[in-house]
């Protein structure tokens, strides 16, 4: 029973992720309260985890084939590390930055490692063996600090390409994040 409850919130968490993350970011935006040195700094993890994004879909090919090049060489996820990135900096960017970020890490365990783990299953399902190699070389979210023992056989590594990123609508995430920053910087003058 606990199993299936499990895959159920899975499957709903992945599927929903987005819209969860709309709805959270509208009541960021009307009950935070941002000051300049927070935006400041919030800003900077917010760029790093919007480039780490943008490195790697310039190197995904959606259901074609594995990413193997750029920020796929440290982590698995790339896209989510990005993600993650982008929301601390915004928890960190207000007063009470605290329980922002307290929200935010709940938002992430709740609904992007589940999302993580169903698309891990798909990415088994389409790869198999070649996904199974890469789960054994490749950490999920955080980059090894030491080499493994054994050298992992080295696929052809994907390249970047602007058309990949473009595909991949990442653009969607900037304008996202700069108009947040920004509404954030008019609150501040408004206030």
């Amino acid at each position: 029973m606990m199993a299936e409850l499990t895959r159920l919130w899975r499957r709903w968490a992945a599927h929903n992720r987005v819209r969860v993350t709309i709805i959270i970011s509208l009541v960021y935006i009307a009950f935070s309260r941002p000051h300049w040195g927070g935006l400041a700094a919030g800003a900077i993890l917010v760029g790093a985890g919007q480039a780490l994004r943008f490195w790697g879909t310039g190197h995904l090919e959606k259901n074609v084939s594995l990413a193997r090049g750029g920020p796929y060489r440290l982590v698995r996820h790339p896209l989510y590390v990005g993600s993650f990135l982008m929301g601390l900096g915004l928890a960190i960017s207000v007063e009470n930055e605290l329980w922002w970020t307290i929200g935010y890490l709940l938002l992430f365990v709740g609904f992007f490692l589940p999302a993580i783990h169903v698309e891990e299953l798909r990415l088994h399902s389409i790869f198999g063996a070649e996904y199974q190699d890469l789960m054994v070389e490749v950490p999920a979210l955080v980059p090894r600090l030491t080499r493994p023992s054994s050298p992992p056989r080295q696929p052809a590594e994907t390249s970047f390409s602007w058309g990949r990123v473009a595909a991949n609508r990442e653009i969607r995430s900037v304008v996202a994040m700069v108009a947040i920053v920004a509404l954030q910087a008019v609150k501040i003058l408004a206030a």
